[in-house]
């Protein structure tokens, strides 16, 4: 971030796919911005989960920590694709990011996807934070990446994509019968 800050970028794009650790890291990283001294606000959607399966997200605002219902599988709320947003969950995050952009240095918006594309979701907090002189951190799943940059006008914004761990079904059991169980 800090390099693409000084080559004169207005953002930088997390990819990665579902449950991959976009929101981790990006509370990681508002996280440690501020510990260097800069403003960050906005937004961040961490996952519902019940019996390792998503049901829903929550938005939470990075400036107050205070969290509301974004989305959930089950109505009522707007449908769009799996889930049915909450249209109080939305107007709390734009104006959560309205407010980033009149004071943040970083504006975070954690996850842009095809409801914003289409001028829905966070896309009004978003626009209004690309009028600021803020730095604009987005995650987005990487088949839209290079759809976000061009909406976002962010042409040649960095993309970096985080990689999930991998899961007992990628690396076996956890139990290695020659070295016993693992750490």
């Amino acid at each position: 971030m800090r390099a693409a800050r000084e080559r004169g970028e207005r953002g930088l794009l997390i990819t990665g796919a579902i449950g991959a650790g976009k929101t981790e890291v990006v509370l990681s990283l508002a996280g440690e911005l501020r510990r260097q001294g800069l403003g960050v606000a906005g937004v961040a959607s961490p996952r519902v989960l019940v019996a390792e399966g998503t049901v829903g997200y929550q938005v939470r605002d990075l400036a107050t920590g205070e969290e509301r219902p974004l989305c959930s599988l089950d109505p009522p709320g707007i449908p769009f694709r799996r889930f049915f947003f909450s249209p109080e969950g939305l107007a709390f995050a734009n104006a959560a990011l309205e407010r980033a952009a009149k004071a943040a240095d970083v504006v975070v918006a954690d996850e842009v996807g095809p409801l914003e594309l289409s001028g829905g979701g966070f896309a009004p907090g978003i626009r209004t934070a690309l009028k600021s002189p803020a730095f604009l951190v987005l995650t987005v799943r990487p088949s839209l990446a290079d759809a976000v940059r061009r909406w976002a006008n962010l042409p040649t914004a960095p993309v970096v994509t985080v990689a999930a761990p991998p899961t007992l079904a990628e690396t076996g059991t956890l139990f290695d019968r020659a070295a016993g169980p693992s750490a």
